[in-house]
């Protein structure tokens, strides 16, 4: 049976793991941060927990924005 040949499409294929891995990465630890900032100053994990993943989802937002546009 024959093989494809996926190398000419490599350099595309490259280019779109790492958009994928920068919108997955960057909001990700954006939002580590913010939980770790907010958990240190002592408040409360259901309102720490809340916040963080609003910027997460946020940061999420931009970031697609800025990738994919």
């Amino acid at each position: 049976m024959e093989s494809i040949d996926w190398s000419p499409m490599k350099a595309q294929m490259d280019h779109m793991a790492i958009q994928l891995a920068v919108i997955v990465i960057i909001p990700l630890i954006v939002g580590l941060f913010v939980k770790f900032v907010l958990v240190t100053i002592k408040l409360p994990q259901s309102i720490s927990n809340f916040i963080a993943i609003a910027a997460m989802l946020f940061v999420l937002y931009k970031t697609i924005l800025i990738v994919l546009g």
